[in-house]
């Protein structure tokens, strides 16, 4: 059920954001799981705000804690410096 709720939020983020980076961290206190989005600027304030609302809906539904963390990708010109 854990790796279900995993895979809808990673296709909720991708649905905003098809270029979206997913990256699984290990939990650092005791949560489920940690996943690391990293999505365009455009879309990072809507990815957070779906992923805050979904992610806080699977807590209330089935008591799994899953931190979902939201980073701007930075833009290719700046990657290399």
């Amino acid at each position: 059920m854990l790796n279900r709720r995993i895979r809808e939020l990673v296709e909720l983020a991708r649905e905003i954001d098809p270029e979206a980076e997913v990256q699984m961290l290990e939990p650092f206190e005791g949560e489920d799981a940690v996943l690391e989005l990293r999505v365009t600027p455009e879309k990072s304030d809507e990815v957070y705000e779906t992923m805050l609302e979904r992610s806080t809906k699977i807590w209330w539904d089935d008591g799994f804690e899953i931190v979902v963390l939201v980073h701007e990708k930075k833009p290719e010109a700046v990657k290399g410096e």
